[in-house]
């Protein structure tokens, strides 16, 4: 039999991290249930919001949804690279790319038939 759900989770966030749940839920509350990054609310998310902390001075940070936990913040934690990673996303260089071409739908029938693939080699 397992044992109570709450009391690992309690024992996790201790051991890990050392806060407790309620100051998990503070943290929560603080951030309105959003993860720190994307905005992503709490009921948007399969999985609870992580705990980020740096892990040189081990000082937390606040509660990050699994995406931005590893994808984002997790990699590139050097502020100044996250502030030359924001400037530059938001230049341009006045230069773009052409628009696609739409492309004719053309039904499977009319692929197919006697009557188009002669029509096809009439036009050519």
């Amino acid at each position: 039999m397992r044992g109570n759900p709450e009391q690992a989770r309690e024992g996790h966030l201790r051991r890990t991290y050392g806060i407790t749940s309620d100051q998990y839920e503070e943290l929560y509350k603080r951030q309105e249930g959003r993860c720190a990054v994307c905005q992503k609310h709490q009921d948007e998310l399969t999985r609870r919001l992580a705990v980020d902390h740096d892990h040189q001075t081990l000082e937390i940070r606040g509660l990050l949804c699994g995406n931005c936990n590893h994808r984002i913040v997790g990699k590139h934690t050097d502020p100044e690279l996250l502030r030359r990673v924001a400037d530059y996303v938001s230049q341009g260089t006045g230069w773009f790319t052409p628009p696609k071409k739409k492309r004719v739908k053309r039904s499977r029938a009319a692929k197919g038939s006697v009557a188009a693939q002669s029509a096809r080699k009439v036009a050519r």
